[in-house]
């Protein structure tokens, strides 16, 4: 008998794993399950017929060059408008310059294979976005997760976690709606964050995913990118991530990362052996979509939509969930975050959960190292507001039950 063939892995595929997010996939899009699983915008809320109208009202050059390859740097309309858009916010360009990506993720992926070494390490967030996670440990990094409150990094856990490990490269932020749990940076921790990173010369990867879906305008003073805060030296020190999948549509792939200018040349490198370019169709249209006035009328639209979806969500938690569960009201973004009393298992809760047609996602997934047992998310944005309250009515069901099994 011959022996079985073998397929030479490489040690980056080798330290892959599967995500529940992803197993959970085949819930989510199941039409008899109500999801609160995927974090992503609601189909009903896509800009489709601004899309149709700038694309008809684009002339017939602009609309050929779409179909056609572009700088690996970016369509340069589309890197202008960013930057314009980005200088509104009040970040500096003297230092810095854009990068168009095939969406947020992609920018992540080039900056940890800019910085990253096997056995280095990376801090982040506890929890964190998954997707980042995932990347960093393909580069046979470790991950050191640093606790949060609903403040943000807690400054004495960062400062153990970076003292207590060797080879740090980069920390790695999401201070705006954060995801997965939900929170907003106060004023105070993003200043403790700047002061921490100039202190001990470390790069910062401002993740900024959700900085416009804030629901309330007093609260858009909040949202203001550590870059933007950061003094001239500093503010060399990070590098921001930002993306148009949540505010225009992720099927379009686009982000950007504004990058100092020292290490432009050998992120730009990185890219292009990605992917050359990222499309140059999405990009003539995001540039019209951002140049022309049609995202801020659209954000307008859409901010009272999410803004619902998370009035409904809290309304079903205060009336069927436990007291003992914890949780931070969100001021923004997709995501409520839910703490359970310690001894809890989440995993019996979604399993009571998948029993009855709903699905979220455990805690443990935004962990490096699958803690966080006794948490889950539930992101409430692509959910129909008339099933939020019987979805929520069942997880608390599935609360009380895992309570009661271990005598809470």
């Amino acid at each position: 008998m011959e022996p079985e063939f073998t397929y030479p892995f490489s040690e980056t595929v080798n330290h892959l794993k599967s995500s529940d997010i992803r197993d959970l996939m085949k819930y989510a899009i199941h039409p008899d399950y109500i999801s609160f699983a995927g974090g992503m915008p609601n189909n009903h809320l896509f800009p489709v017929d601004e899309v149709e109208e700038i694309y008809h009202n684009l002339p017939r050059d602009i609309k050929e060059l779409a179909f056609q390859y572009g700088p690996t740097t970016g369509y340069p309309p589309l890197r202008e408008a960013v930057k314009k858009y980005m200088e509104s916010k009040g970040i500096s360009f003297e230092n810095h310059d854009v990068l168009i990506t095939t969406g947020s993720l992609q920018g992540i992926y080039i900056i940890s294979e800019l910085f990253l070494d096997p056995s280095d390490t990376v801090l982040a967030e506890l929890p964190s976005f998954i997707g980042a996670l995932t990347l960093f440990k393909s580069f046979q990094a470790h991950v050191e997760g640093v606790p949060m409150d609903r403040d943000g990094l807690i400054p004495e856990k960062l400062r153990h976690a970076y003292k207590k490990q060797n080879n740090v490269k980069f920390l790695y932020a999401i201070p705006n709606f954060h995801n997965p749990a939900g929170l907003i940076y106060s004023k105070e921790r993003r200043e403790f964050i700047l002061s921490f990173i100039k202190e001990n010369n470390l790069v910062l990867l401002e993740d900024d995913a959700y900085n416009e879906l804030y629901f309330d305008e007093e609260d858009r003073a909040l949202t203001r990118p550590l870059l933007a805060m950061a003094d001239e030296q500093t503010a060399k020190q990070i590098i921001y991530a930002g993306t148009f999948s949540k505010i225009f549509g992720p099927g379009f792939r686009l982000g950007w990362l504004i990058l100092p200018k020292g290490i432009f040349n050998k992120a730009e490198i990185i890219k292009q052996s990605l992917d050359a370019c990222s499309p140059n169709f999405s990009q003539v249209i995001a540039d019209t979509f951002l140049r022309e006035g049609y995202m801020e009328k659209y954000l307008e639209r859409i901010r009272p939509q999410y803004k619902l979806r998370r009035d409904l969500v809290l309304q079903a938690v205060r009336k069927y969930f436990p007291e003992e569960v914890k949780y931070v009201e969100p001021k923004g973004g997709f995501y409520l975050w839910i703490e359970l009393p310690g001894q809890v298992e989440a995993k019996k809760v979604l399993d009571y959960a998948l029993d009855n047609g709903v699905v979220f996602v455990l805690g443990k997934s935004f962990s490096p190292d699958d803690s966080l047992v006794n948490t889950f998310r539930i992101a409430y944005s692509n959910v129909e507001t008339d099933e939020i309250d019987k979805a929520i009515r069942i997880i608390g069901e599935g609360i009380y039950k895992a309570m009661s099994e271990v005598g809470v």
